[in-house]
């Protein structure tokens, strides 16, 4: 792969051919097999992994909160971030709901038809479904993106003045739901398969590594191959026991191994084959940024402290601004 350029921007035609068809629901008996399909994509190509996701995970909201589903031809993304810089209110008038401020972190921006979105609402927080194609909705003020990593997801601020809305479920259904978790589990299998993605590079250069490499592509496997097993067992016990698992604490503690994994297995990377591939290896070295800023969706030691503090049943609980 050295000498290769990186990939072309992502285009709605992209993203059509991973949106086709249903896709198992988390929890109805096919979880493991969702993960794979994500964990496939992020493998090879983690913006495009970043805008698939979002649209069957706000086809599985849709369907949980008895909502009706994305029509033949749309992509949906999910967009919950709620950083300081940028807040998102909700109304309810004559007109039905309506939304004006900001909303943060829109992946996908340039080619999503409908987006699932939080905002505040005066009986406290909501989910709504709003039409990308509905008057009052422009590029924000908020900060440009300027990073490498991630670029080709078209993340950008969106400024909404007053822009109708349809709400998805009542005050605090989206997080307090079943489905909530497992999604963010759902996102973790994206990070594995990132993962999976950065160790294809010493994958390929096992049969000429020296004795050190060959510790570090060891040490890759282990922590690659334990992950899935952990996510393998996660989508096992969510699909027999549903709603019954203390989901929380397993989303929390899955997303952290998982996370750590990625951390892990960048690093032996880098270590075993030093800076030639993320220098001349342009698909390598944008993979690697590109997960580097994915797996940050995990909040680190904030999540971990969550996780301390979960009782040991677990339990719901208000999310942490993604799935």
């Amino acid at each position: 792969m050295t000498g290769s350029t990186g990939r072309a921007p992502i285009e709605t035609a992209d993203v059509r051919a991973h949106i086709g068809g249903p896709w198992p629901v988390p929890g109805g008996g096919e979880t493991w097999r969702r993960w794979q399909l994500l964990a496939a994509l992020a493998a090879d190509d983690l913006p495009l992994a970043k805008l698939v996701e979002p649209h069957h995970d706000a086809a599985a909201i849709l369907h949980e909160l008895h909502a009706r589903p994305p029509a033949p031809g749309e992509i949906w993304a999910v967009w919950a971030a709620e950083p300081p810089f940028a807040v998102l209110t909700a109304t309810a008038g004559g007109q039905g709901w309506r939304l004006s401020g900001s909303k943060a972190f829109c992946s996908g921006a340039h080619l999503v038809t409908h987006a699932l979105v939080t905002a505040e609402a005066p009986d406290g927080p909501r989910l709504f479904a709003v039409d990308l194609a509905a008057d009052g909705i422009r590029d924000g003020s908020g900060p440009v993106w300027a990073g490498a990593g991630m670029r080709r997801a078209g993340t950008r601020t969106l400024d909404l003045l007053d822009v109708a809305a349809e709400p998805v479920g009542g005050p605090g259904e989206y997080v307090d739901r079943p489905g909530f978790w497992m999604g963010a589990i759902g996102v973790a299998a994206c990070w594995w398969g990132g993962a999976i993605g950065v160790a294809a590079t010493l994958e390929q250069r096992s049969s000429r590594l020296d004795p050190h490499g060959l510790a570090h592509l060891g040490a890759v496997r282990s922590a690659l191959d334990v992950a899935g097993l952990a996510l393998e067992s996660a989508a096992a016990r969510l699909d027999r026991r549903g709603a019954e698992v203390s989901s929380e604490r397993l989303a929390h503690a899955v997303r952290a191994h998982v996370a750590g994994v990625v951390e892990a297995t960048v690093s032996h990377v880098g270590r075993a084959l030093g800076p030639a591939p993320l220098a001349f290896d342009a698909r390598h070295a944008e993979h690697v940024a590109d997960l580097e800023v994915f797996v940050r969706q995990h909040h680190a030691e904030r999540d971990l402290e969550r996780l301390g503090a979960l009782h040991d049943s677990g339990g719901q609980g208000r999310g942490t601004g993604d799935e």
